[in-house]
């Protein structure tokens, strides 16, 4: 699966014509170009992608802060293709993000993230027709000047496709559970 193999069947989805390339020099291309990314940054930040998923030991940074919140000393630097953390290595460190850094009370913190991954051939089925459906959504208004198919794609991705991704994503691996 490519990128212009994605943008291509959102388009086709919604009755639209198909591109060559996202830099096409047409309207759906130049639309489709505008969406692409905030769209795959969205649906990334829904949920702990099994396939988009890192986990790197923070670095520290050199910035130092105007005042500090009782308890929280360390600023790291959050990692840059950061979409959204879902945990860290200490389950008892009390963390949070501000801008660019993550504010600890804990040395040495890691986290596990679902990081910037735009490398089609990567992504499972389920996720791909999960994307397609947010792109359909996000450009259809834009190129078919309709609401009901905007909303058509909508209801269909928060019904249909994003749940049956998350899902199956949920059944790769060993159950986890959650911690009391």
């Amino acid at each position: 699966m490519t990128k212009t193999e994605i943008i291509n069947k959102a388009l086709t989805l919604i009755g639209a014509s198909p591109v060559t390339s996202i830099t096409d020099d047409t309207n759906n291309a130049r639309i489709i170009n505008r969406v692409y990314d905030s769209s795959l940054r969205s649906i990334l930040s829904e949920c702990l992608w099994n396939f988009a998923v890192k986990r790197r030991l923070l670095a520290t940074s050199a910035d130092t802060l105007q005042w500090y919140d009782t308890g929280v000393d360390v600023v790291y630097a959050k990692p840059t293709d950061c979409i959204r953390i879902f945990g860290t290595n200490d389950d008892d460190a009390i963390w949070k993000e501000e801008g660019d850094y993550i504010l600890s009370d804990t040395a040495g913190l890691g986290v596990k993230y679902v990081y910037y991954l735009d490398t089609p051939s990567k992504y499972p089925a389920s996720f791909v027709d999960a994307f397609v459906d947010r792109l359909a959504y996000d450009c259809s208004f834009m190129v078919t000047n309709s609401k009901q198919i905007a909303q058509t794609f909508f209801e269909k991705y928060e019904r249909v496709s994003l749940p049956k991704a998350r899902s199956e994503n949920a059944q790769i691996g060993t159950q986890q559970y959650l911690k009391d």
